[in-house]
């Protein structure tokens, strides 16, 4: 089954916000989605978090880009495969039912 959402989440350097950030997106009661990290060629422990998760939801994305978000952004959503795209900053947090109450409206 396709993934109803696909969240892109582009990072530079945040590991310790983005740890946080990706736990608050496995933990949505909706669950249906994959999750797309787009790394700027962090130099902190960035690989070492997305290391840790074991979730096939999770793609990772390494890019050299000179700090140009929109292109993470696009990055990530070339390679979507959700029906619908939900943007998320790596040190963001997201209530458990956000995609519940999008799905849902």
């Amino acid at each position: 089954m396709s993934p109803f959402f696909t969240v892109v989440i582009p990072t530079y350097n945040c590991a310790d916000y983005l740890k946080r950030a990706l736990n608050s997106v496995f933990s949505q009661t909706y669950q249906n989605f994959e999750v797309i990290v787009v790394d700027n060629s962090s130099t902190d422990h960035t690989e070492d978090v997305l290391n840790s998760v074991d979730d096939k939801r999770l793609t990772v994305i390494k890019v050299n880009n000179n700090g140009i978000i929109a292109h993470s952004r696009n990055k990530g959503i070339e390679n979507a495969k959700g029906e619908w795209i939900a943007f998320m900053d790596s040190d963001d947090l997201w209530y458990q039912e956000r995609l519940r109450i999008i799905v849902d409206n």
